[in-house]
């Protein structure tokens, strides 16, 4: 990017934030039209700055900046509108949703669907929706949104629907096959919970633990070697002694 670009009012999240020099911060930001940005706050460390308050990860935020290359500088900084706060569990699979963002997108690759699915994630854990069902929904929506196509409908080999009694194995960036052996491994699945992964119909344990089982895997193909943080996150949350 050689132009200046200058951003106005864009809806954003707080992704992750760190100290920069004495008194400013670097913030990674999920925008609407603009992807993951990372932009300097200036001064924003400062005890009197009243941005401090509302420069938090979960917050729907309206943000305005000036970049030219990479690192964009913060010029102004509104809470789009009021929310609650996230707590004990919800505050942790909040950190995992970000950790995931920051770990798979591609730096400036606008993605209104990232964005909308990651709203709709956050405001199910501010309902106090069901914590499992709204992360595996969200891991589903991110992967199809990045293009890594979950492929639910039918079987990869004949291109038969996938039919509920039936058992496959599932393939990351292939998909589901016909298994005639007895389910008895880590890559086999009952079509039924296929079928309601691929209808977001996660209403039973079942199916929630099937599809944690294979968005897990796919997960780790394309998270590579490098485990999540996420867990050094939940030992600080019950280090401080938050309650879910």
């Amino acid at each position: 990017m050689t132009d200046r670009e200058q951003v106005q009012l864009e809806r954003a999240f707080v992704l992750h934030q760190r100290s920069y020099r004495n008194t400013s911060q670097l913030l990674d930001c999920l925008s609407e039209h603009y992807g993951l940005v990372t932009l300097v706050a200036q001064g924003s460390r400062r005890a009197y700055k009243g941005q401090r308050a509302i420069l938090q990860p979960f917050l729907p935020l309206r943000l305005s900046w000036i970049r030219r290359g990479e690192l964009g500088r913060l010029t102004h900084v509104e809470l789009d509108h009021a929310t609650a706060s996230l707590g004990g569990k919800s505050l942790l699979a909040g950190y995992y949703l970000n950790e995931l963002l920051l770990r798979l997108m591609a730096r400036g690759d606008a993605n209104a669907e990232i964005f909308s699915c990651y709203g709709r994630c956050l405001a199910d854990l501010f309902a106090g929706a069901g914590l499992p069902r709204a992360l595996r929904l969200f891991e589903l929506r991110l992967l199809q949104a990045l293009g890594y196509g979950v492929e639910l409908d039918h079987d990869v080999d004949t291109g038969a629907p996938i039919e509920p009694d039936g058992t496959y194995r599932f393939e990351a960036e292939r998909g589901a096959r016909v298994h005639t052996g007895s389910l008895d491994g880590e890559e086999t699945y009952l079509g039924r919970d296929l079928i309601a992964l691929r209808d977001e119909r996660l209403d039973d344990v079942e199916a929630l633990n099937s599809a944690k089982r294979l968005l897990t895997r796919l997960l780790s193909v394309y998270l590579g070697e490098r485990p999540l943080k996420t867990r050094s996150i939940m030992r600080e949350i019950v280090g401080r002694g938050l309650q879910s």
